[in-house]
């Protein structure tokens, strides 16, 4: 199994193929954990059902968490992503930095994510510490814009669907502990 092994796979990829554009710049963010990027954009709730040891609530809390990556792209706002994810997890801590980089250099990134229902679930019923449940599903991109940084040119990106693959454990909720583009094997 492959480890996404930054957001470039699934943002900077897209602009490969993108062309430049002189939009103006966003307004800058005071901090990159507290302002967002995009006032617009506000950190999703988490849905009752997240937080059910159940097939079901691993299921609803992947997509949560991928609507908590499109949140913390849009805005820079990294404190949710990082609650939610285990430290020891590369590919979480993976987007944070690519996240946080693009932000401090005055850079965003303007798409919307999403993971549709419809998920393949392998959910692993012990409340055990080394239990793991696994969840498959695509991450979708919205086209839109990335700007690396406040020097570089806004680029337009395409929309892109890739299946990745979340590791989960639940200890008084769920924590994703690894994912990795491909499927569950």
């Amino acid at each position: 199994m492959r480890l996404v092994t930054s957001a470039v796979m699934a943002t900077l990829a897209l602009t490969l193929s993108a062309c430049g554009g002189d939009d103006p710049p966003p307004p800058e963010p005071t901090t990159t954990a507290t302002t967002p990027a995009n006032p617009d954009a506000t950190l999703p709730p988490m849905p009752e059902v997240a937080k059910e040891f159940t097939p079901s609530g691993v299921s609803t809390f992947t997509r949560h968490f991928v609507d908590v990556m499109g949140y913390a792209a849009a805005t820079g706002d990294l404190q949710e992503l990082q609650r939610l994810s285990d430290p020891q997890c590369e590919g979480c801590a993976r987007y944070v930095e690519f996240f946080k980089d693009t932000y401090e250099s005055g850079g965003f990134i303007r798409q919307t994510w999403s993971a549709p229902s419809g998920s393949e679930v392998r959910f692993d019923k012990r409340r055990q510490p080394e239990a793991e449940s696994f969840v498959t599903t695509d991450l979708k991109i919205s086209a839109g814009e990335f700007r690396e940084s406040k020097q570089a040119s806004t680029e337009a990106t395409s929309e892109s669907s890739d299946t990745v693959t979340f590791g989960l454990r639940f200890d008084d909720g769920w924590t994703v502990t690894q994912f990795w583009e491909g499927k569950y094997e």
